[in-house]
């Protein structure tokens, strides 16, 4: 037999594109995919590697995939602060026009996908500046959690 989060990856981040399209208020799973895949690139290019790792622990096998792709290690880029959502949409934008929530909009989708001790480790690893982006403990906006 097959691990669960193998067997079911597929399926279980479809629901996560599908709650972002929602929650975005995006058109297509593609637009969806794309921004999730910034929001999570950004997040990494901002993390010393050790946290690059336990973050990416604490995901399901596909977005672990997506968030440690294409990352090679070395030294974090200094943490934009409030101009963390302006520097994921300028990243997104010759492409998609996303709206300026996607970044709140990802973690909320994240979060409601996430068991406690893996959200607790999400948020733990985010670096200071950016954990205040991420929704407040217990709040799921209605989305439908699948773990």
């Amino acid at each position: 037999t097959q691990p669960y989060d193998v067997e079911f990856a597929s399926g279980e981040y479809q629901s996560w594109l599908a709650d972002l399209k929602v929650r975005a208020m995006l058109q297509t799973h593609n637009q969806a995919q794309a921004m999730m895949r910034s929001v999570l690139a950004m997040f990494r290019r901002h993390m010393p590697t050790a946290d690059v790792l336990d973050f990416a622990d604490a995901l399901p096998a596909l977005p672990r995939g997506i968030f440690i792709g294409g990352w090679r290690p070395g030294t974090p880029e200094p943490v934009p602060g409030p101009m963390f959502t302006a520097e994921v949409v300028a990243d997104l934008t010759p492409h998609h026009v996303p709206p300026e929530t996607i970044v709140a909009d990802v973690l909320a989708v994240i979060a409601a996908h996430s068991a406690p001790h893996d959200l607790e480790v999400l948020r733990a690893t985010t670096q200071a500046p950016l954990r205040a982006l991420w929704p407040a403990e217990g709040i799921t906006d209605g989305l439908a959690v699948v773990r």
